[in-house]
């Protein structure tokens, strides 16, 4: 088989060091850039690796060559990442290539277990079903599920050793395998407990037969299976009346109009006479045992509200493996079953949207119940969930990557959630509600004609905890709405704030968007914006690699002058591709524009400064004077582990000085055993900042001289903040001002003086009041359109 790869140049190049990710294993950065889908993050493998490049690894395995000493999992990781994400043709081929460098170079047993897994995977997949077979004779740790779905097939054994007895059958014939799968007969259990299994379908096929016929070999014998059809039309009456006639337990009902999955379902449950409900997807094909098992479990446990059972995804032609995918079982949310009465009682209906409410009525259950209420019945699978190209996952979930709106509406229902479990909001949902409970995308809602099709701005930024734009972000856009301007956020990830996973928005951000009070759209929205201000180079440097559909008028991006200057080019690159212009650098202030002006953006710098924004009301705190009888200075730790020995070598080692870091970058190795250093979870940036009386800045030599927002917030919280001497025209008599090795007696100068302390105090939150204030950047934005 001939494989088709890109040109070498459709890979990144690297753009100097990539010191922010090698604190990541090279786990952890395969999995942030399959989340974020970014191409550029295949060089920061690549350099994590040993190589030059990513382009010298793919041509040296297209060449069938060998390469000399690497790290090895992080060369498996990159061969993992261009597999997977497969942004480009040829990228799988290319992928494939990879790991076979990998085993020539390294020997199958430096192979991780992971990736001998998934280089088999890929080889069965490219239809190379010899060297499958070499490859797991080579290979003596491949993970025992993909060993088994290999097995299958491969044809070493039946699909039915991967269910419980008594499995199924697959007679010769015509269409897919998969509509020729026949239950085996299984011994019937007669009970008084009805189970109502509702399947919806939308101008069905042959599947639906597949589907029904499974349900009607159940072995639980007290069934009503209700078929939905969604508003297909008069054309499909010959094969809903073949479902009906399968049976006399079933029965079709017809809604007038397409409403999608989750309305049918709706009027399923007002139509069900079961005490217990299910449901199945119109393609799917469930087990013999499954209602029996769920039911009974139920019936044992009068704790319980519902469960949930394993599926196992396979083609049409019952193919089980899946590159990317170690376990062929998976969580099916569709097998829900529940009580009836008592859960519509208490949680009312499933969200009307096209994609995702199985999982948020689920977990809503979990919410209002408490979690053991609802079990999950692990095990053998007690389903087949077919994969094909027009099902409602198909394009939205892929290995390692979920559609944005798809977590969108995650991080959405999931806070309200917590304000459900907490008691501050009702989890009861009508069927048809009037007002939203949670935000809901467009791509999810189907109600992308109803809403804006054009913005004024959209600020793209990192809006997770993680990426700290919370506070100010939505203090700019409510400034923006108070000057008459229509305003977005779009999220965008910073690939270093990804080692733990992917996170939800942050909460403040998110409760704003749920009330209505700020709208979030997603980078694929197909809509207009006169300016988008991305917040930082840092959400461009490793954005996704599939093209935007917003497209803006202007683009202008927050830049900071730094000592390593983002890779201009590369952020340039992505701001074209999702929002279709060049992009302006807008510098914070006068000291940046000035630095940033002899360098390589110098011709592209916006009209218009965008300098850091603080509410400072929302930041006051009682200052009445110093915190207590020494004075207590301190500042945030970031992960520059530069700035860190910086401050060991320039913070005095003094007693008299009580020194508190709030390290939020696992930055602070080693600190002196009588400083006081927070982790995030020890206590947020308020309570620290509360607790501080003298606020240290000690940069670098040729870092920024314009305010930051981590310096602005330190003095609307009424920190006096101390600033080396070249800061005095940018903060004036807002700050004082000393050298490192001053900063003792500086600071103890103004403890002994209370009255003087309260003063600077004050002096520094009217700087941020008057200078920095959200209003103010609301009046360079409209500079800016």
């Amino acid at each position: 088989m001939r494989r088709q790869h890109p040109p070498t140049t459709a890979y990144p190049k690297p753009d100097g060091p990539l010191r922010a990710y090698r604190g990541m294993p090279p786990a952890a950065l395969a999995g942030a850039a399959l989340h974020t889908h970014s191409a550029d993050a295949r060089a920061a493998l690549a350099r994590m690796a040993g190589a030059r490049s990513a382009d010298t690894l793919v041509e040296a395995a297209r060449a069938g060559a060998t390469v000399p000493d690497l790290g090895w999992d992080a060369l498996g990781e990159l061969a993992r990442v261009v597999a997977l994400q497969d942004l480009r043709p040829g990228d799988r081929a290319d992928g494939l290539a990879l790991f076979d460098l990998l085993l020539r170079s390294a020997g199958a047993p430096r192979v991780s277990p992971a990736h001998q897994g998934l280089h088999v995977q890929l080889t069965f997949a490219a239809g190379d079903r010899d060297r499958t077979w070499e490859l797991l004779a080579a290979y003596r740790s491949v993970p025992d599920p993909v060993r088994a779905a290999l097995s299958v097939d491969l044809g070493r054994s039946d699909i039915s050793t991967l269910l419980p007895a008594p499995g199924l059958t697959v007679p010769e014939g015509p269409g897919p395998a998969f509509d020729r799968i026949r239950s085996r007969p299984v011994q019937r259990l007669g009970s008084p407990h009805r189970v109502t299994t509702v399947v919806t379908t939308y101008r069905p096929g042959p599947a639906l037969l597949t589907t029904v016929r499974s349900l009607v070999a159940q072995s639980w014998t007290n069934q009503e299976i209700l078929v939905v059809d969604d508003g297909s039309g008069a054309e499909h009456d010959a094969i809903l009346s073949e479902v009906a006639a399968l049976d006399p337990r079933v029965r079709v009902l017809r809604l007038p109009v397409n409403g999608g999955t989750y309305v049918a379902r709706n009027a399923a449950l007002d139509a069900a006479t079961g005490e217990f409900v299910t449901f199945q997807d119109a393609d799917d094909w469930s087990h013999p045992l499954r209602l029996e098992r769920q039911a009974l479990a139920l019936l044992a446990d009068p704790s319980l509200v519902a469960t949930t059972t394993v599926g196992m995804r396979v083609t049409e032609e019952l193919v089980v493996t899946r590159p990317g995918w170690e376990q062929s079982r998976s969580y099916n949310l569709s097998s829900l079953m529940l009580r009836r009465r008592v859960v519509l009682d208490r949680l009312g209906y499933l969200d009307p949207v096209r994609k995702g409410a199985d999982a948020e009525y689920v977990e809503r259950a979990r919410a209002v119940f408490g979690r053991p209420a609802v079990r999950h019945l692990t095990g053998a699978p007690l389903a087949l969930i077919r994969l094909s190209s027009g099902s409602l996952s198909a394009s939205d979930i892929r290995a390692g990557w979920m559609h944005p709106a798809r977590r969108a509406y995650l991080s959405a229902f999931q806070e309200w959630h917590r304000r459900v479990a907490d008691g501050e909001a009702e989890a009861r949902r009508p069927a048809r509600p009037l007002r939203r409970a949670y935000a809901v995308p467009r791509r999810l809602a189907g109600d992308a004609a109803d809403r804006p099709v054009g913005y004024d701005v959209i600020l793209a930024g990192d809006w997770t905890t993680a990426g700290g734009a919370a506070e100010a972000g939505l203090g700019q856009l409510r400034a923006l709405a108070g000057r008459g301007m229509t305003a977005a956020l779009a999220h965008l990830d910073v690939l270093d704030h990804l080692a733990g996973g992917a996170g939800n928005l942050d909460p403040l951000v998110q409760r704003q968007i749920n009330a209505g009070e700020v709208e979030q759209v997603m980078l694929d929205d197909r809509l207009t914006a006169r300016l988008v201000v991305v917040q930082t180079p840092g959400v461009l440097r490793f954005a996704p690699g599939d093209p935007g559909e917003i497209r803006a008028g202007r683009v202008v991006v927050q830049t900071a002058a730094a000592r390593r200057p983002p890779p201009y080019d590369v952020c340039a690159d992505a701001a074209r591709r999702l929002f279709g212009v060049e992009p302006l650098w807008a510098p914070a202030g006068p000291a940046d524009r000035r630095a940033m002006g002899a360098g390589p953006v110098g011709t592209a710098l916006a009209p218009a400064d965008l300098p850091a924004t603080v509410d400072v009301h929302a930041w006051r705190m009682d200052r009445r004077g110093p915190r207590s009888d020494r004075p207590v200075v301190g500042r945030m730790v970031t992960g520059d582990r530069a700035g860190w020995r910086r401050l060991l070598g320039q913070m005095p080692a003094s007693a008299r000085l009580d020194v508190r870091l709030l390290d939020t970058g696992d930055a602070a190795e080693r600190a002196p055993r009588a400083w006081l250093v927070y982790r995030p979870e020890d206590v947020d940036l308020r309570g620290f900042l509360d607790q501080i009386d003298f606020y240290l800045h000690l940069p670098a030599d040729d870092a920024s001289r314009d305010a930051d927002p981590a310096l602005l917030t330190a003095l609307a919280a009424g920190c006096v903040l101390v600033l080396p001497h070249r800061y005095a025209p940018t903060f004036g008599d807002a700050a004082i001002y000393c050298a490192p090795d001053e900063i003792t007696a500086t600071v103890r100068r103004m403890h002994r003086r209370p009255a003087v302390f309260r003063e600077q105090s004050a002096r520094g939150r009217e700087f941020v009041r008057q200078r920095h204030r959200h209003e103010r950047f609301a009046e360079r934005v409209t500079r800016l359109l």
